[in-house]
This record gives structure tokens, sequence and C-alpha cells, in this order.
């Protein structure tokens, strides 16, 4: 009897130490196409280190005189849904050096988190296309 108990404490101690350690630490993986939504990363921007491409669409440019340029995006579908940026749950600042892309325009933008996850610096901007709901 002592035996089995044994045994049974012995699988349950690894049962409990494999569980913990493929649960735990707060780096996210990356979907299989490599491409994350805004979505993705909304619940914790800043678990998400290195390089990664995000995608959907530009709400709107910033408003603040500052010296880099930056614009906000929203989820794609989010966007579609609803047929206006300005019901968004989640806005993902983004940082850019070189043109900004237009509002309604669906991007996907590479680079990674700076600010502790407030704003994504994006190396490039690769604009898919532009949404057009009759005039917007």
């Amino acid at each position: 009897m002592k035996k089995y108990i044994f045994v049974l404490s012995v699988i349950m101690l690894i049962a409990a130490v494999a569980f913990t350690t493929l649960s735990n630490g707060k780096t996210k993986t990356v979907k299989e196409s490599g491409i994350l939504s805004v979505d993705d990363i909304a619940s914790d921007p800043s678990a998400y280190k290195g390089v990664i491409t995000v995608t959907g669409v530009v709400a709107d440019k910033s408003r603040f005189k500052i010296p880099v340029n930056v614009f906000l995006m929203v989820e794609t579908s989010e966007a579609k849904i609803c047929k206006q940026t300005g019901c968004a749950r989640f806005y993902l600042s983004v940082r850019h050096e070189g043109t900004l892309p237009k509002e309604w325009d669906e991007v996907n933008v590479t680079g990674s988190f700076v600010d502790g996850g407030r704003v994504f610096s994006a190396t490039k901007v690769e604009v898919l296309r532009h949404l057009d709901f009759g005039g917007k």
C-alpha cells in the first residue's frame, strides 16, 4: 500500500512541476504565421519581446507636436464591424520615422515595444490595402 502511495505522490509531483513550468512566464509566443493582430497583444503588450509584426487598421495620427511620427492602430475586425475607428477597445500607439499611412489603411507594422510596452517602435510599415466604407 505504501508503494502505491509513493508512486502516486511522485506522479503528482512530476505533473505539478510540468504544469508550473509550461504555464509560467510572461513572454508570449508568436502565432505560426508570425503576424499578430492588435487584439493579440492588447492584454499585455510588454510581454512581447524582440521584433514582431502586428496587423491592424490606422485609426488616427497623433495630434501631439512631438519630434517623431506616431499613429494609432486598432483591430481590423473591430474597425470593419463598427465602420469607424472611434469604438475600439484598445489603441496601439506606433512610432515610425518614415511616411505615415493614411487613416483606414490596413497595415502590417514590424518592430518592437519600447517604453515598457506603451509604444510600438516600427522599423517597417507595409500598407496592405485601404478600407473604404462609402467615402471613409
